[in-house]
């Protein structure tokens, strides 16, 4: 025992022993502060999105921008290249015709309805003048008939008087009686009277078939206005003609917006700016919608994602400070938690992990958390997706 002691008061010892305290402390602190401290992760890595560039029709491409080569920065808006406009103009200048046409007719048919409606309601107007003046023609020609068939029976009884004196003169002229000139004179009188029963048959004839023409001529009218009662019908039928053309030169717009369309899809033009990446676009390449045919990696939203263990995630809150340890240029970004993850990075899977198997490990698992940076670059130098980054958020 005395040996032993001895030997710790050597200075040798004395250090070690100290040495030892020391590095059992730092392990102590390195593993607090991991854990509980400032929680860090070097399984981080700066995002950023990548735009890709699809083809939207088909087409043979005519010209590509010799300034979109991969690597090369564009700006959005910038024609990426060009595709057979010869494919969808045709089809523009058709529709555009059909268009025209039918915006003509639209016009035609909203022309006609005024005109119908002005047409039918003189027509009806007309019609029923007309019923009006035919009946009182008709109420005319009874009146006439009425009157005809009284001078019918004058006439009659008149004749008949004349007749029955004629005859009555005959035998006393006959018997020498009176003289022949008495008996001419009744015989005129009789041939007058004859005649003019005989006028006013005629007349009474002609009153009656007047009345015939009459019921007629009514009958007709009052079809003429049955046909003209039809206005409201024909006057819808001209609304509906303006709405078919209506909805006919709608369709040929929605076809001819969707041609020009098409058309303006032959120029295929950079919506973000970007850096150019996987290129894959020559000219006279025949290319199909949907085919991709270049990215470009917009560096104007850049973001760290870190993947920190559960257990370092209690003191790791939306809003703490981070420093973000660029590994490509061996420097410091600040920035901050913007969010934290809903699941650990194993349930995004694609085929999850299942521990029902009887051979369940318990294994520490990741959750993404997202840090938003305070720049874009580090001295002027870009950080671009997939750089490796050490996050270390400050719980203070």
């Amino acid at each position: 025992m005395s040996i032993q002691l001895e030997g710790l008061r050597r200075p040798a010892a004395r250090f070690l022993v100290v040495a030892a305290i020391l590095v059992a402390i730092a392990g102590c602190y390195l593993i607090w502060s991991g854990n509980y401290g400032s929680p860090s992760t070097n399984d981080a890595q700066v995002d950023g999105h990548i735009h890709p560039v699809n083809a939207r029709v088909a087409g043979t491409v005519t010209w590509v921008n010799p300034d979109i080569d991969d690597t090369k920065f564009v700006k959005a808006g910038t024609v990426l290249a060009r595709l057979d406009t010869n494919d969808y103009s045709p089809a523009v200048d058709r529709l555009e015709g059909d268009v025209q046409a039918e915006e003509a007719q639209l016009r035609s048919a909203q022309l006609s309805v005024p005109i119908t409606q002005a047409t039918a309601s003189s027509r009806l107007a007309s019609a029923q003048v007309s019923v009006t003046k035919a009946e009182a023609d008709y109420a005319s020609a009874q009146a006439t008939e009425i009157a005809a068939k009284a001078q019918v029976e004058q006439a009659r009884a008149t004749a008949h008087r004349a007749e029955t004196d004629r005859v009555r003169y005959e035998q006393l002229v006959n018997s020498h009686e009176i003289s022949r000139s008495e008996y001419d004179t009744r015989m005129t009188e009789a041939s007058v009277s004859a005649a003019q029963l005989a006028a006013a048959e005629a007349n009474l004839q002609a009153a009656q078939e007047k009345i015939q023409s009459s019921k007629q001529d009514i009958a007709e009218r009052k079809e003429e206005v049955a046909a003209a009662a039809a206005a409201p019908q024909l006057i819808a039928t001209a609304h509906s003609s303006v709405g078919r053309v209506i909805g006919e030169l709608k369709e040929s717009k929605a076809e001819l917006h969707n041609a020009q369309l098409n058309l303006g899809y032959t120029e295929i033009v950079a919506p973000v700016s970007g850096i150019v990446g996987r290129r894959s676009l020559e000219t006279g390449q025949r290319v199909a919608p949907g085919q991709l045919l270049l990215d470009l990696v917009s560096t104007d939203d850049i973001w760290v994602t870190a993947n920190f263990k559960e257990t370092q995630l209690s003191h790791v809150t939306p809003g703490a400070s981070v420093t973000i340890h660029v590994d490509t240029y061996d420097s410091d970004l600040k920035g901050s938690v913007e969010s934290i993850g809903g699941a650990t990075g194993s349930k995004y899977a694609l085929i999850a992990p299942d521990n029902a198997t009887g051979n369940y490990v318990k294994v520490v698992q990741r959750i993404p958390v997202r840090i938003r940076l305070t720049a874009k670059d580090v001295s002027g130098r870009p950080l671009l997706p997939g750089m490796s980054v050490e996050a270390k958020v400050h719980r203070y």
